[in-house]
């Protein structure tokens, strides 16, 4: 019998097939040796987990910098600041800088992951996990659990970021011969969502929907739904719901489209329905939104900023109680930090903090007013020149009367912010300490006028003297309640044009933790609640404030098809050569080092890498390459 085998560096040759299926660790002489003791058992299953593409930072993937809310300087090559190679189109089916479909052959500065090889070590856990003695059921079942969600978390990872994927469905036998090998085709979008959707129920049914300290990080039951249901959204979104426009030559060598070409409402249905399921089994098991015990009595204001700064980088992970699942590596998360926090001394060195990794204009401009409005809706705002700048405070009138959620995110010229034990005042213009120097050469500065400050803790210090930093250490959410909630609402506008009392309840638990008014309260203010496409640029406003620096924007302006707006042309940013006031705030365009090109559909989706469809006939390339 013939069975399907992973593709990511196949090889025709025997000799060399005998290489490609040996996974066994490293001085490891039998796989039966791994499964003896339920020790060696356990270290493999950490092994399955060590695939995963990390998204903290800007250069292991392209989530965090390429999505449009956050960048880094102009200075820089490509290879140091690979999500650069898609804001230029510098990626190509033999140039590709994100290695997760193919690890060899790529450029200096790739991220190789080998998703295939870690799908490949969950069967043989899967395989093998019975045979370990004295194992109770069930750890013996939570183990199965978390190899069926890694399986279907790596094909979910290879269908967010390529589109349509391989299914691997099980694992490949040594014993196989060249000739028993069938090389798969890509499978149809929704046939890829229906196997991922269903091992995410598998495993959430056999896991404990939380773990103890010693395995933070790993799956639980909630960890599954909750990605369940954030992939069935994005199924039921623009990019993939009956695209036609960019996908109507998108076909198999059988001439059947890989992505639905017919529009199905119910998609929006199921999204919230997975959602709906994910809340009840979070919450259910004490997941919350993550509040301030210290700030509880404070004004709104101040409790909100206080409640959404805490959030990431305050609390201990066990009691963060809003992470659904988070990442504990502090190599790029310390890298944020190290290129995020703000320079707090003279004269410019590439030692200390270097404020380069700094939210967007387009950020910046995006968060809601204090009442909790779009600034250009606000009767308050709306006939403002939010761009001159306010002679009481020497900042941009853009800066003032904002949501918590701003101060708690964006360091701004002028403007109040925490580091090295202290609270300092910002001065961001042109000679001033955290503003630009005025020499190109100097790469790290701020591009946009703007310092990152929703990571950056108070006690995030660097001393002069002896050049050591003190990092904060905090974990990186991958999926977290608030998502669910927004989610819900975004799904049950879609299908039924309008929000319930659910989804208001919880638009108004996010604002209420961010203090601001309630959903409906703050239109009230404008006329009403809003409808229609005005409705649905309310609600993704409110998902891209409250998801923005966590690498999720990458992935909605993608879903709702209007990645080519955003990314398409050259940001802004404030005049960083103006030393003055006045100089300082004029609007003008971001200095780069590369130009913006954004091609559609091709930018939608990373190319399949041309090894790959030279060794397997039965592949087809992603649209544009």
């Amino acid at each position: 019998m013939k069975r399907i085998i992973f593709i990511f560096s196949i090889v025709v040759m025997t000799s060399a097939c005998a290489d490609y299926l040996d996974v066994l660790p490293e001085g490891t002489p039998e796989l039966g040796d791994i499964f003896k003791t339920e020790e060696q058992a356990n270290k493999f299953l950490s092994t399955c987990y060590n695939y995963i593409p990390n998204i903290a930072g800007y250069r292991p993937m392209p989530d965090f910098c390429a999505g449009g809310d956050v960048m880094t300087g102009w200075v820089g090559a490509v290879r140091w600041y690979p999500y650069k190679s898609l804001l230029y189109n510098e990626e190509s089916a033999t140039l590709t800088y994100f290695g997760m479909w193919n690890t060899s052959g790529n450029p200096e500065g790739c991220q190789n992951y080998d998703v295939f090889k870690g799908i490949r070590y969950c069967y043989i856990l899967l395989d093998n996990i019975d045979s370990v003695p004295g194992m109770s059921t069930a750890t013996r079942n939570q183990w199965k659990g978390e190899a069926k969600f890694l399986i279907a978390y790596y094909h979910w990872m290879l269908l967010s970021y390529y589109g349509p994927c391989l299914i691997i469905d099980r694992a490949v036998s040594q014993n196989e011969t060249d000739e028993e090998i069938v090389y798969p085709s890509r499978a149809k979008y929704d046939d890829c969502v229906d196997f991922i959707c269903s091992l995410l129920d598998e495993a959430a049914a056999l896991m404990s929907p939380t773990q103890p300290l010693d395995k933070l990080g790993h799956a639980t039951s909630v960890a599954a739904k909750a990605i369940k249901a954030r992939v069935l959204l994005y199924a039921a979104s623009p990019l993939v719901n009956g695209n036609a426009e960019f996908y109507s030559g998108f076909r198999n060598k059988e001439g059947e489209p890989l992505v639905s070409l017919q529009y199905e409402p119910e998609k929006w249905e199921r999204a919230r329905l997975a959602a709906e399921e994910a809340i009840e089994l979070a919450e259910g098991n004490g997941y919350r939104l993550y509040e301030s015990a210290q700030a509880q009595n404070l004004p709104d204001n101040e409790r909100g900023e206080q409640n959404y700064h805490d959030c990431f980088v305050e609390t201990e992970w066990i009691k963060n109680t809003e992470y659904l699942w988070a990442t504990g590596n502090q190599e790029h998360i310390r890298n944020i930090q190290l290129r995020g926090g703000a320079r707090t001394f003279d004269p410019y060195s590439t030692t200390g903090f270097n404020p380069y990794v700094v939210p967007t204009f387009e950020l910046v401009e995006l968060y809601l007013s204090k009442n909790g409005l779009p600034m250009d809706v606000d009767p308050a705002t709306k006939d403002r020149n939010l761009y001159e700048m306010d002679p009481e405070t020497q900042t941009a009138v853009l800066h003032l009367d904002r949501e918590p959620r701003f101060y708690a995110s964006v360091g701004y010229d002028r403007g109040e912010y925490e580091i090295n034990n202290e609270k300092i005042i910002l001065y961001c213009r042109k000679g001033e300490r955290q503003g630009s120097t005025g020499d190109i050469a100097n790469e790290y500065q701020s591009c946009t006028g703007y310092v990152l400050k929703k990571w950056i803790h108070r006690t995030l210090a660097y001393d002069e003297g002896t050049r050591q930093f003190t990092y904060r250490e905090f974990p990186f959410p991958i999926i977290r309640l608030a998502e669910l909630y927004l989610s819900y609402a975004e799904a049950d506008f879609e299908y039924n044009g309008s929000l319930s009392q659910e989804s208001l309840g919880y638009l108004n638990r996010i604002r209420h933790r961010a203090g601001l008014p309630d959903f409906e309260v703050s239109w009230a203010m404008a006329g009403g609640l809003p409808s229609g496409e005005t409705l649905r640029r309310a609600l993704r406003q409110e998902r891209m404030i409250e998801l923005a620096m966590e690498g999720r924007w990458f992935h909605d302006i993608r879903r709702w098809k209007i990645a080519d707006s955003i990314l398409g042309h050259t940001p802004k940013s404030w005049n960083i050569d103006g030393s003055t006031g006045e100089d300082f705030y004029q609007v003008t365009e971001m200095r780069e080092s590369g130009t913006r090109v954004f091609s559609v559909p091709k930018s939608y989706w990373l190319a399949i890498p041309l090894k790959q469809m030279n060794i397997n006939p039965n592949l087809v390339q992603n649209p544009g390459y």
